[in-house]
């Protein structure tokens, strides 16, 4: 009798440990969602820091129409009324326009 009751707490306890380090929340669970989590908060603040990068550069737009208008220029090629655009081809387009396939 003492055996049959040892060796089925033993079963018990077997089933529990192994629930413990490979079932479901299991240890090895808890390890892999951890790094899963500090993945996550390091591409979070990769974003972040691109957002105030942004905010910036969007706080200087709004304060000045000159840099406004740089940008535009620069950017869009705008122009204003009167002015004349003439745009040189770079080298690199000139060459790619030469090469015969």
């Amino acid at each position: 009798m003492q055996k049959l009751l040892f060796l089925s707490l033993c079963a018990v306890l077997s089933f529990f440990l192994y629930e413990l380090w490979y079932g479901s929340g299991s240890i090895y669970d808890c390890y892999r969602l951890q790094k899963v989590v500090e993945k996550a908060k390091s591409d979070n603040q990769v974003l972040i820091d691109r957002n105030n990068v942004v905010k910036d550069r969007l706080s200087e737009l709004k304060g000045s129409d000159e840099l406004i208008e740089i940008s535009s220029r620069r950017d869009l090629g705008l122009v204003k009324n009167g002015e004349i655009l003439v745009n040189f081809p770079s080298v690199k387009s000139a060459n790619e326009s030469n090469i015969v396939n």
